[in-house]
């Protein structure tokens, strides 16, 4: 199975969220790993595998097939480089990797609407190949709206979504917390998704820089 991680934002979690996930998924003794679709933003940062080999402790990743210097979304940062992204390749390599994992958590850039291409948005590769989306939120100030807008456009595109995993970092007060917990259930409830939100905790960076791994219970959307 192929799920698609995407965030409701840039920064909102969703490399922790899938490394957290990963974890769980191989704890469970499947076959599970990680696919960074697209990295972008290279010339800042080391990239999005070495923090799902430090919340794991495993190697065994399949290789990020575009890969770009500028901090940017990938239209932009491949055609710096004098590059254009081919969505076709993109789904090739991923169910290449798929051919050898299973489950396969593919990791995309940003959310749901960025560009790939001038032409087309995560959203038009992901109605052309049905995977599952998992989608990563957080209370944080304009977060419902990003979410509930997220999954309208799922709900009117008729991309499966198989669940919320809602980031409790920044953290918030227990009154907006429960508001924003109840109002994605809302949500999904409205555009016929089934409510099935999982709650990863806020965590402090270990000793490497990297976040700390915990054991998180992912089976409410893998069970």
């Amino acid at each position: 199975m192929i799920y698609f991680v995407s965030g409701i934002d840039t920064g909102v979690g969703k490399t922790v969220a899938t490394g957290l996930m990963l974890k769980y998924l191989l704890e469970q003794g499947q076959k599970a790993s990680a696919f960074k679709l697209v990295q972008t933003g290279l010339a800042d940062e080391e990239g999005d595998l070495p923090v799902y080999a430090s919340m794991t402790g495993s190697q065994d990743f399949p290789p990020c097939p575009a890969r770009f210097e500028y901090p940017a979304a990938p239209d932009l940062a491949a055609s710096l480089e004098g590059q254009s992204l081919d969505p076709g390749a993109l789904v090739a390599a991923v169910d290449r990797a798929a051919n050898e994992y299973q489950p396969l958590l593919v990791e995309g850039a940003g959310g749901l609407a960025v560009p790939l291409t001038s032409e087309q948005t995560f959203l038009d590769l992901l109605e052309r190949t049905g995977w599952p989306v998992i989608l990563v939120a957080s209370a944080w100030l304009g977060g419902l709206n990003h979410t509930l807008l997220s999954l309208e456009v799922l709900a009117r595109r008729n991309i499966p979504l198989q669940g919320i995993v809602f980031n409790e970092l920044p953290q918030v007060d227990s009154v907006m917390r429960s508001h924003a917990l109840e109002t994605m259930g809302r949500g999904l409830r409205r555009h016929g998704f089934a409510e099935r939100i999982v709650t990863m905790p806020a965590l402090a960076s270990g000793g490497d820089g990297h976040p700390e791994s915990v054991a998180v219970d992912f089976s409410t959307l893998f069970g």
